[in-house]
């Protein structure tokens, strides 16, 4: 891969994962969404980094220095590695994913679903899907909006960056 496809992948990473994050604020705005507060998911990556895998509920364990900041750059590079992996997937197929690039990317955005769903809800407590979380996140409904925003901004990257070459 050529320096200037690289960056457009790094760029197409941080886009689509802006897409998710301003989509989400609109989303809460109108009262559709509610979702973690971004600290309480920095919280989650400073436990982890701890090697505390599993809580009652993360919501009792006390706040930490620098957990917004350490949200926000965590969750960029979550964004930017799923968006290699789905660049990466297009780019072996190109010809067959040219019709379909946006289906593709809205499909990839809710397969991603799979992260918070199994792994992150899980390990603060909250369930399977966030089933067990609090009814007031509305952790489903939340994180099913969240990635297909940010499949959105897969497509659009897709679309207007062309991170294929």
């Amino acid at each position: 891969m050529t320096a200037p496809i690289a960056a457009r992948w790094l760029v197409s990473g941080v886009l689509a994962t802006l897409a998710m994050d301003l989509g989400a604020a609109l989303a809460r705005r109108v009262r559709l969404t509610v979702g973690l507060p971004p600290p309480l998911l920095g919280r989650w990556f400073v436990e982890l980094a701890r090697g505390r895998f599993a809580h009652d509920t993360i919501l009792d364990v006390a706040p930490v220095r620098g957990e917004l900041p350490l949200a926000l750059v965590t969750h960029y590079s979550i964004g930017i590695a799923l968006t290699c992996a789905f660049l990466s997937l297009v780019a072996a197929r190109a010809d067959a994913a040219a019709g379909y690039g946006f289906w593709l990317a809205i499909s990839f955005g809710l397969l991603t679903n799979l992260l918070p769903w199994l792994l992150m809800f899980p390990s603060m407590g909250f369930g399977v899907m966030g089933l067990r979380g609090p009814p007031e996140l509305l952790l489903v409904r939340s994180s099913f909006a969240n990635h297909v925003f940010f499949g959105l901004g897969l497509w659009l990257s897709l679309r207007y960056l062309s991170p294929l070459g």
